[in-house]
């Protein structure tokens, strides 16, 4: 699974995002916090359209 994926699968479990397991400045920091709020946008965006 790539950074990417992880970052997603973390948002779904109910982790932060200070729990992304790469050292800051690398790509793969990057990607995995891309994942991250990524998922967590969809997330949020699933809340509004269910109020």
């Amino acid at each position: 699974m790539n950074p990417f994926d992880e970052g997603v699968v973390a948002a779904e479990t109910g982790m932060a995002r200070e729990d992304n397991p790469y050292p800051k400045g690398t790509a793969a920091h990057s990607d995995w916090d891309a994942g991250f709020q990524s998922e967590v946008d969809a997330l949020d965006a699933t809340d509004l359209e269910g109020e």
